[in-house]
């Protein structure tokens, strides 16, 4: 992979403010680079420029709006950053590969097909096993993996990842139990590209444990309610468990998804037993 600038105060920026304007000047700024040099670097780790990365995101976001909400298309366009349902449409197509309308249908017809049909619940998962909760927002300092969930769908161990977060507590002269280990499933991969999916991995951390090397970023988990899911099994197992929640459990339930991205907390990450791994899921929720 090509060297680049620390992209992480960059993800921060840029992602954490996908509904809003923003300075493609002044995003350099947070990785010490020239404009000129970080644009190119910028391009060479993602596949694509600032703008398209911008772009695609907020066509991303747009269509799990799609997926989950009966919203108004124009009211997601508009908020996706179109000026009309035209331009908005153009755009989905050629980065989505269908017009709106017609991905909407696709899950609306799945979601009546799957109410259709008594529930079963995947190996792993308890009837108990199902919780409401509010959470308060914590941070964490993360690394990122870009690829696919299978690639890395949970703290596996001896992973380049798992490595670079173990340094970290090291570094901080730290316990690996003075943490939670959490991730966060960024995409959707029946939406995102397989190559460009992202998913971070990370500890928590308190207000005095800002203050990182190169190549950890900091993000926060924020506040709201959520449904908790535990799954007792091999992280390997967790993308099958995401694809029944989403597309089967979800659509058989009254209850409301918010357009954030899930995550999950690893109750006991180093349990050597693949199938004895304990994760609790939370979606967040209306």
């Amino acid at each position: 992979m090509p060297q680049t600038p620390n992209l992480y105060p960059v993800w921060n920026q840029l992602e954490g403010k996908l509904d809003d304007t923003i300075g493609l000047n002044q995003i350099a700024f947070f990785t010490g680079y020239s404009d000129w040099h970080f644009h190119r670097l910028f391009k060479s780790f993602q596949g694509e420029n600032v703008k398209e990365y911008i772009r695609r995101l907020r066509l991303e976001k747009a269509a799990y709006e799609l997926k989950i909400t009966n919203f108004p298309i124009i009211e997601i366009a508009l908020e996706a950053g179109f000026l009309s349902h035209e331009a908005f449409s153009k755009a989905f197509k050629r980065v989505i590969g269908s017009t709106p309308s017609d991905f909407r249908k696709k899950y609306q017809k799945k979601k009546s097909l799957t109410k259709s049909f008594h529930q079963t619940l995947p190996d792993g998962i308890s009837k108990f096993g199902f919780q409401k909760k509010n959470i308060s927002s914590f941070f964490i300092a993360f690394v990122r993996h870009i690829g696919t969930y299978e690639e890395l769908p949970g703290p596996i161990p001896g992973s380049k990842e798992v490595k670079q977060i173990q340094s970290l507590i090291d570094h901080w002269n730290s316990s690996q139990f003075h943490h939670k280990w959490i991730g966060i499933s960024q995409d959707d991969p029946e939406i995102s590209p397989k190559g460009k999916i992202r998913f971070d991995l990370g500890i928590t951390i308190g207000t005095n444990q800002k203050n990182l090397p190169q190549g950890f970023g900091i993000q926060t988990i924020p506040s709201g309610k959520y449904l908790q899911i535990r799954y007792e099994g091999s992280y390997q197992g967790l993308p099958k468990i995401y694809d029944w929640i989403l597309n089967e459990y979800i659509k058989t339930t009254p209850i409301k998804l918010k357009n954030r991205p899930p995550w999950e907390c690893y109750l006991n990450p180093f349990e050597k037993e693949d199938n004895k791994r304990i994760t609790d899921i939370y979606i967040p929720i209306e």
